[in-house]
Order: structure tokens, then sequence, then C-alpha cells
């Protein structure tokens, strides 16, 4: 158990230092490719009509998803974002200076009931889960939080793909361990299912991407650490940009998944 926690403080420590490293090239990339705040467009079109009062953005980054979620519900929410990285966070309350209702908080997504004793009626993980080592005490916790009838919306990230839906990384680096993040899929849907008192349901969101976009995506610096972690940032660009034109030659076109995920709370 101790190595266990060992391990995931190292993994969150990292995690931290790469989203600190990540900011100016997180915001070229949104802004170029507007990604994560489709993700958290499409999770609040499928949550509608229901109009959350409160909302808590679990692993809110630069605020993207706090805009997001702001601009998509017409009753604007009183709106609680947490992160763990504190340059994150100072471009995330730049984005949102001067909007009234919206509150940033520096902290642990796995700690979230030593930061917060409100009830919401919705609990936002955009891009984040699979970045929790514990997972599922983060979720507990959301799951306190959270009102009868109120949501848990999800955005994972499910990888890169052929047309047939085949895995592109897998068949064109067979011996390459692509896992973003310390989550699988499968281990969330399990923990989601066996929970009592919520009710959840799933939806894919595949879409082509260029080879602009893969590269892009791949170069912000907590993407390419789960692909090279060991290697220093500025040495992975360019072993980004062969594993993206190898890719480009086996594969085309080339699809990004995403799962959304929406468990209610009975």
């Amino acid at each position: 158990m101790a190595k266990k926690n060992d391990r995931n403080k190292r993994f969150k420590l990292a995690v931290e230092r790469n989203f600190d490293q990540s900011v100016a090239i997180y915001e070229m990339f949104e802004n170029k490719h507007h990604l994560f705040g489709t993700l958290t467009e499409k999770l609040c079109e499928l949550n509608a009509p229901f109009q959350p009062k409160r909302v808590l953005d679990v692993g809110c980054g630069t605020g993207i998803s706090t805009l997001c979620i702001h601009k998509s519900l017409k009753k604007k929410p009183v709106i609680y974002a947490i992160d763990i990285s504190e340059a994150m966070l100072i471009q995330a309350r730049e984005r949102m200076k001067g909007t009234p209702g919206i509150y940033f908080v520096r902290g642990d997504a796995e700690r979230l009931s030593q930061y917060f004793n409100e009830a919401f009626d919705a609990v936002f993980y955009t891009a984040s889960i699979f970045l929790l080592p514990n997972f599922r005490e983060s979720i507990d916790q959301a799951s306190q939080l959270i009102l009868p009838g109120g949501v848990l919306a999800i955005s994972y990230y499910d990888g890169l793909f052929n047309r047939k839906g085949k895995d592109a990384i897998s068949r064109v680096f067979p011996g390459l361990n692509y896992q973003f993040g310390t989550v699988t899929y499968n281990d969330l849907m399990k923990y989601l299912a066996a929970k009592k008192g919520f009710k959840t349901s799933q939806f894919d969101y595949r879409f082509e991407i260029t080879d602009e976009y893969l590269f892009d995506f791949l170069s912000i610096p907590a993407q390419s650490a789960g692909i090279f972690p060991k290697a220093p940032y500025i040495e992975r660009i360019p072993m980004i940009r062969d594993l993206c034109d190898k890719l480009a030659q086996k594969v085309r076109p080339l699809f990004m998944g995403w799962k959304f995920v929406v468990s209610r709370k009975e």
C-alpha cells in the first residue's frame, strides 16, 4: 500500500509539473483547434434541458471548460472550478476576470471534501478523470456533493483510430505503451456501474483529424509525457514528429475518439 501511495504521489507531482509547463502550448492548441471547448459544449448538450444552478468543474485547467459551461447554460450557474496547477489557474482567472459567480480553487481533485461543503447540481470532469490515480475517491466525494437529480458529466480520451475503429497506435507501433493517464475506461465504467443510486449513460464521439492537428495535440507537454515519459520535453518534439509521420503514412484517415459519460443521481 505504501509503495502504491508513493507511486500515486509521484504521478500527481508529474501531472502538476507537466501542466505547469503546458499553459502556453495548451492555449495555442485550443485557440487553433477548439477541442476542449467542444468537449464541454457537447457534455452540456447531452444534459439539456437540465439547467444546474451550482456546478463544480474538476480539473478546469486554463478555464476553457469553465467558460464553456458558463456560456452553454442559459441560466448562468455559480461555478466552482478546481485544478492542481497554479500556472493553469492563473490563466483561468484571467480568462474569467470580471465574470460574476465564478470561483477558482487550487487543490487536489482526490480530496474534494476538503475544499467544498456546498451541494452541487452537476460535477464536470472535462478531460481530467484519467489523470487521477485514485479516481474512485474523487468520484465518491463528488457523489456526496451532488444533489438528487444532479449529474456527474465526464469526458474521457479514448485514443486514435483508423476508419474501421481499430486502435491506430497499437497497429503501427505494437511495442509502444500509449495510455494517457492511469485510469482505463473499463475500470471507470465498472466502478460507475456498481455505484448505487446513480444511472449511467455513455456516448461515443469520434472525428477525423489532420496531421497538423495530431502533432499539435501530442506536442502538448502533458500529452507527450504520456508517450515518452522519460525524455525531457525538448527531446520529445522530434520523437513526436517522427511518430506522427509514420502514423500518417500507414493510417489514413485518422480519427480521434472520446467518450462521454453522464451519471445521474436518483
